[in-house]
């Protein structure tokens, strides 16, 4: 069987539920959660006399042969085949970005289709989810079976069902209700479901002492499946219980789930469209760009989640999944945003409004910006960097493994001279520009300065950061820290250019003439000064390090915007040698070690007018994609050498991916 991806994307909600394959035969291994823990669920054909597996591994179900797999931007699609009869199964996650209310509604769907080679026989089709979907390591299951019109919707939870009981990254969650919806309900135990793979028909049975299991059946010959989440509680903003969503209004899972049923044909229709129009124009980019994007969409928009808060503003929570689990962390923000500009720039402004909200609070005293807003999913105020100090007034350590449940203080709440951080930990001009540079993105690109004139206080405190220590930045660390602390760091430099580049943007549009003119010049006295510095050639990692390089993603954003303060040339120049220090998997970050990360690899090609040279940048990853070892969604942090994953799996800034095509469409040209 021919390998696409790493993992497959199978039904993606958000970051608490996200169902994947890990092989490239659905029925060779057990599907999981993102955080590569089992969550099993199986997909059954009974035909005749004979029960067949086309998912997961069920002793008592032979499994169906596989014969192709594909991947679109909402949607993994398999065939199989036995002896008597055809089978095309396709998962679809409908988080179309450009509606929010259908991104937001919490069902996915399964569809099949059977075409029998001979005489009809007695037929079904089921999908079935064991246990483990309701709790992380072990709880007891309670769950039953509502009927609605033209279907039944099983379901099951924990007894003591948790809400919002722990905040880390690598874990699943202990709360929440999973639903199945399909023409038969039932909810059993494994003697109920031995009845349907043995006859075809499901029992009810409940031992107590055997696993779970919600079933849905259907007996046509095309039909579908809905898998649902409904979390309850999405998220804990500032002391704010906020839901999905989808559920603002007071809409229920019920509701999502007749929603999902009555508008599919319209829904699929719709994803239809898009995937059609995105296929067009990825080949506008270069060959295999498409599966990149494939690749990169439904994990990216999944990996957060979408909330109002009591004022009705739009929040696009993100989880820095196999990271730290940080919620709303403006370094995952920033390279993730192409995908976003593209299809909906409102949600960028969500990534955003949660880092100027708490830049206000008493407890963050620095003058630059925050990294996060807390651990997914409490936005209790910023995690990253709290004092190690033992002492009587220590708001105590918030350390803990990845795999241990936890919550956090509500560190937002503590008055300023708690003195919670520790500034070595600090990321001063890495999150000053990047906000800078998102929030003058995302106004060009929604035509609209209101975010940038409501914050405009912090924007210019951060401009004034960045005017003071960005041009030959101190020992500090900055999101590609991997290889240690590095000073006068050159790609940095290149960030607090643009971000003065970026605020002089902001500034004109709202009418500040004066400073815009004052913004304007100094970034490009700065960009000119740092060139002066550099010398001729390919810009070091570090000034001073004649003959080094790093990938110079933070040009692209001049680019975009058409100011070219960083020249055509140089990018071209950048960009060929960055091609010939590629390996098998890529380019790698800087000449500290083999290593590189995906995102930026994308962000790099965007850089480029020579449509073969970007082809060149972005090829090893289409073949990371293919050979990596791991079978995990999409890595970023990788060695180019052998494809093996340093960390960092299903994260939202493989929407970097989207930056050729976001260049390729000129949206955000000002110059």
């Amino acid at each position: 069987m021919k390998r696409l991806l790493p993992a497959y994307p199978l039904w993606i909600v958000d970051p608490l539920f996200s169902v994947w394959s890990p092989s490239d035969e659905l029925a060779a291994a057990d599907t999981q959660f993102w955080t590569g823990k089992e969550k099993k669920a199986y997909g059954f054909v009974r035909y005749g006399e004979k029960t067949y597996c086309f998912m997961g591994r069920m002793e008592g179900a032979e499994p169906l042969v596989q014969t192709d797999v594909r991947v679109s931007a909402f949607a993994t699609e398999y065939d199989f085949t036995a002896e008597a009869f055809e089978l095309k199964v396709r998962f679809v996650s409908p988080l179309l970005p450009d509606d929010l209310q259908l991104m937001s509604c919490p069902v996915c769907y399964t569809e099949y289709e059977i075409r029998e080679k001979g005489a009809p026989q007695a037929f079904s089709v089921a999908v079935a989810l064991d246990e483990g979907f309701c709790y992380d390591e072990e709880a007891e299951v309670i769950g039953g079976v509502v009927p609605e019109e033209g279907y039944e919707a099983a379901f099951f939870t924990r007894r003591r069902n948790l809400p919002m009981s722990h905040a880390n990254d690598m874990i699943s969650p202990d709360w929440g209700t999973a639903y199945l919806a399909g023409e038969e309900g039932w909810f059993l135990s494994r003697s109920g479901l031995n009845g349907y793979l043995g006859t075809g028909s499901a029992e009810y049975v409940k031992k107590a002492e055997e696993r779970k299991y919600i079933l849905a059946v259907s007996r046509k010959k095309k039909g579908y499946f809905m898998t649902a989440f409904d979390d309850g509680v999405s998220i804990s903003y500032f002391g704010e219980w906020l839901k999905n969503y989808f559920f603002k209004d007071g809409k229920t899972v019920f509701d999502a789930l007749r929603f999902s049923a009555a508008e599919k044909e319209s829904v699929l229709r719709r994803l239809s469209a898009f995937d059609e129009k995105l296929k067009a124009d990825c080949d506008g980019v270069g060959d295999g760009y498409y599966l990149l994007a494939c690749a990169a969409l439904r994990q990216s928009v999944g990996a957060h989640k979408l909330v109002e808060n009591r004022k009705g503003e739009l929040l696009f929570l993100s989880k820095e999944c196999n990271s730290n689990g940080c919620i709303g962390t403006a370094d995952i923000t920033y390279p993730s945003m192409p995908l976003y500009l593209l299809y909906n720039p409102e949600l960028v402004n969500g990534m955003l409004r949660g880092i100027f909200d708490f830049a206000r609070m008493d407890v963050w005293t620095f003058d630059f910006a925050p990294h996060d807003i807390g651990t997914y999913p409490y936005c209790c105020g910023q995690v990253y960097g709290v004092s190690g100090r033992d002492d009587k007034y220590a708001c105590g350590s918030l350390n803990a493994p990845d795999t241990v449940a936890r919550t956090h203080l509500g560190l937002y709440m503590f008055p300023a001279k708690s003195d919670v951080y520790e500034f070595k930990y600090q990321m001063p001009v890495e999150e000053c520009g990047n906000m800078i540079v998102a929030t003058a993105a995302a106004a060009v690109a929604k035509k609209d300065f209101s975010l940038a004139e409501k914050n405009f206080d912090l924007l210019e405190k951060w401009v004034t950061y960045l005017e003071k220590y960005g041009l030959k930045p101190e020992s500090q660390l900055c999101t590609d820290d991997f290889a240690g602390h590095l000073a006068n760091n050159v790609n940095l430099a290149v960030k607090a250019v643009v971000g003065i580049e970026s605020f002089a943007l902001i500034c004109e549009n709202l009418g500040r003439k004066e400073a815009a003119e004052k913004y304007y010049a100094l970034a490009k006295d700065y960009a000119a000064r740092l060139r002066a510095e550099t010398g001729a050639g390919v810009l070091p990692l570090a000034y001073g390090q004649k003959g080094s390089y790093s990938i110079k993603y933070n040009m692209l954003f001049d680019k975009l915007f058409g100011f070219s303060l960083f020249s055509r040339e140089v990018c071209e120049e950048e960009t060929s040698y960055y091609v010939s220090k590629n390996n098998a998997f890529g380019v790698p970050l800087d000449v500290r070690a083999d290593y590189t990360k995906s995102d930026w690899i994308l962000w790099a090609a965007a850089m480029t007018d020579d449509k073969q040279k970007r082809a060149a940048l972005y090829a090893p990853v289409l073949k990371f994609l293919k050979e990596s070892p791991r079978r995990a969604p999409f890595g970023d942090w990788y060695h180019t050498t052998d494809g093996k994953i340093v960390y960092f799996i299903n994260r939202t800034v493989q929407g970097g991916v989207f930056a050729p095509l976001l260049a390729a469409k000129e949206l955000l040209k000002t110059k």
